[in-house]
């Protein structure tokens, strides 16, 4: 009797030696298999160390180095966690995710009790970083920015042998297409070049780091330029005469040595900016907005003749700053006669804020004593009746004269043909010039 309870004491023992382990892995098995699924969202850094330029220790302090933190502004492009990798939205890629503390890892073999292994802290992966793709969404906010700035763009990079959409983009990053404090006016400073220009400067807080991923706070002084035309000639002397230390430190940048825009991009990652995946952000805008085009010699024109940009390098003016004045409420927004008298004012001109219509401003010069003749002159606003050169069947256009040419054709700058709120240029040839009326500003 004795003996039998004894063996049936055994074989309980037994029985729970081998069932343990097994539940136990079966419950492992089953969390692994559920949180296996799931990616835990980690935070969005919110500091772009993109803008945050590589500089040799000799540099002296005049040397330009770009802004950090301007790029916080930039809103339209899609970008990983440099600390967890994400996969792209809307991506079926599989994407590698770096071991979470906490993650469940393989268990142990059945026999043995499973074993919790101590998991490192996650560790940024540049290789895993470069691979995710970087989308950019097109929005109206960039490309009406890229069109202040394009022609100035690809006339500083032919004269310089270098790729405007490169100087396009890295605007575009540097400054939240246009909208960082330093980028406007009274500013105008496109790439976060510190020190003084011409003696002008200005101070702002920045976010600096120090190499090793650390960030701290300092004041700085960035240079203060009178429009964004010197802002890119500045650029383009920096990356051709590089800095004290180094020359040819921005040589990779140059037509010469690159021979795609890709291979400028590349060799400015690591050297301008610390960022990584500075080339391939680069690259994402230059390819969604077709900032190749401001790589030709010539801006392309539409089949109307329309070039959308805000200057030009026949004007005989001052380019068009985009500036507001009062009395132009008088006027429709966005629209040809709020542009034109905004030019006038600009150009320290004069015109009434009740000259009416595209079609109503020679008739309404006129009537208040303003010169009006139908011989093209530069600086003068142009009317053109409903349906000519093809202005508004109902309203008729009005648009300033930049240039006069020798053949007698006038190139103009105008508002809302090309769309609302954008200024375009176009050639008039004589025959019609000839027919419009023109009205000199008092």
């Amino acid at each position: 009797m004795k003996r039998k309870l004894l063996s049936l004491q055994m074989i309980c023992v037994l029985l729970s030696v081998n069932l343990i382990p097994v539940i136990s892995h079966a419950d492992e098995l089953t969390q692994s298999e559920s949180e296996s699924n799931v990616i835990e969202e980690s935070p969005t850094e919110t500091t772009d160390t993109s803008s945050t330029e590589v500089t040799p220790p000799t540099t002296d302090s005049s040397t330009s180095e770009t802004e950090t933190g301007t790029t916080e502004t930039t809103t339209d492009m899609t970008t990983e966690s440099s600390e967890t990798v994400q996969p792209p939205a809307n991506s079926h890629d599989e994407v590698p995710v770096t071991p979470q503390p906490g993650v469940p890892v393989e268990t142990a073999p059945a026999e043995t009790a499973p074993v919790e292994v101590p998991q490192p802290a996650p560790v940024y992966d540049a290789a895993a970083q470069l691979d995710q793709d970087i989308k950019v969404l097109k929005n109206e906010p960039t490309e009406t920015f890229i069109r202040r700035i394009g022609e100035k763009a690809r006339a500083v990079g032919q004269k310089n042998d270098l790729y405007a959409s490169v100087m396009i983009a890295q605007a575009i990053l540097e400054t939240g297409s246009g909208n960082s404090d330093l980028s406007q006016q009274p500013y105008h400073n496109l790439f976060g070049i510190k020190g003084e220009y011409k003696g002008e400067k200005v101070v702002f807080s920045t976010q600096e780091d120090d190499g090793s991923g650390n960030w701290y706070s300092i004041d700085a002084s960035f240079k203060k330029y009178p429009s964004y035309k010197e802002s890119f000639e500045d650029y383009a002397k920096l990356m051709k005469e590089g800095i004290d230390s180094n020359k040819e430190i921005y040589s990779g940048t140059w037509k010469a040595n690159a021979v795609s825009y890709r291979e400028a991009t590349k060799s400015l990652t690591g050297v301008y900016a610390t960022d990584t995946s500075y080339d391939q952000k680069l690259n994402a805008f230059i390819e969604e907005y077709d900032l190749t085009e401001y790589d030709k010699e010539k801006p392309s024109t539409s089949t109307s003749g329309i070039i959308v940009t805000d200057s030009h390098p026949d004007s005989d003016f001052k380019e068009y700053t985009g500036e507001t004045y009062s009395g132009s409420e008088a006027y429709a927004a966005g629209n040809c006669t709020q542009y034109v008298y905004n030019r006038i004012i600009q150009l320290d001109g004069y015109v009434e804020t009740t000259m009416g219509n595209g079609m109503d401003w020679g008739a309404t010069g006129k009537a208040n004593g303003y010169e009006v003749t139908n011989k093209p002159k530069a600086g003068t606003a142009v009317s053109f009746q409903p349906t000519v050169a093809g202005a508004d069947g109902t309203y008729g256009h009005v648009a300033f004269v930049e240039h006069v040419y020798e053949d007698g054709s006038i190139l103009i700058s105008e508002m809302n043909v090309a769309g609302l709120g954008m200024v375009s240029f176009r050639v008039i040839d004589k025959d019609t010039a000839i027919t419009l009326a023109y009205v000199t500003p008092k």
